[in-house]
């Protein structure tokens, strides 16, 4: 058995305030995406800004000072979020918590994202992150990373955020456009029964007019004026056939009796034209 589908899923109203919420969602969409951008940006040249400062702090120092600059970083590092290295010139490891000195990272080059294997006493993992790296006087080479959360959890936010006000700003939309759409089938069946009326001659009738002034009140004012003018002149013409009709009644009464009065006989009927003739 097919599914009975709603009248105003198909009506213009509904169709209108679809189109508008689907444009809604794309306008909330775009601006969050250009906010999340926006912020993203932000936060990776903050990010950049930070590990160049540190790794200049820490450059600057005497070889032992910096072991213990380094060891001091990691051990300050409650969230676990940054990183920092000290390799030979031959890529071996010296001190921090870096495995290895990532693959690709560009040593006396401006911050990077760069994917490193982080050590930590739950064991090891694959990250991506943001690095810098410059070589020593020795020939060393330090690394300074940070891991970049603060975007993803921003991006997470972000989305709990669009979910939770772009629904019900959808489902209001399209509430709003059925609850309109329903409102306009009903004046149009209103509408049609008077129109019906109308048509089986029931000239006194008029369509239906609200106090708001819209549109279809303001079209409906002006259908029961044409049928004011409808109605005057259909009475005028009643009027001026109720006047020829009785005009003419003395004339055609008259000649229904001389009609009438004819004989039926043909001497009757010569007597008759002899008389008239006289």
């Amino acid at each position: 058995m097919a599914m009975i589908r709603p009248q105003f899923l198909s009506s213009t109203s509904f169709r209108w305030a679809l189109m508008l919420a689907a444009a809604f969602a794309a306008i909330v969409i775009a601006l969050f995406g250009f906010i999340y951008w926006q912020t993203s940006d932000y936060l990776t040249v903050r990010t950049d800004r930070m590990l160049t400062m540190q790794i200049n702090a820490i450059a600057v120092l005497s070889p032992q000072r910096r072991l213990d600059a380094i060891d001091d970083h990691v051990k300050q590092d409650s969230r676990g979020v940054q990183f920092a290295g000290l390799f030979g010139a031959d890529g071996s490891k010296i001190v921090g918590n870096l495995e290895h000195l990532p693959r690709g990272l560009a040593v006396d080059d401006m911050a990077q994202g760069a994917r490193i294997m982080k050590i930590t006493q739950a064991g090891r993992s694959d990250q991506t992150i943001r690095a810098i790296a410059r070589r020593m006087a020795d020939g060393d080479v330090l690394v300074i990373g940070r891991q970049v959360d603060e975007a993803m959890e921003f991006a997470r936010v972000v989305g709990e955020a669009l979910a939770l006000g772009l629904l019900p700003a959808l489902c209001l939309c399209l509430v709003a456009g059925a609850l309109v759409s329903v409102r306009a089938e009903r004046r149009v069946e209103e509408v049609n029964v008077r129109v019906q009326r109308i048509v089986a001659g029931d000239l006194s009738e008029r369509l239906p007019q609200h106090k708001n002034g819209d549109q279809f009140s303001k079209l409906a004012g002006i259908v029961n004026g044409m049928l004011d003018e409808m109605e005057d002149l259909i009475g005028a013409l009643a009027g001026v056939g109720n006047d020829i009709a009785h005009d003419l009644r003395t004339p055609l009464t008259l000649s229904l009796i001389h009609i009438t009065s004819f004989p039926s006989s043909p001497a009757s009927s010569t007597a008759c034209s002899t008389r008239w003739r006289i």
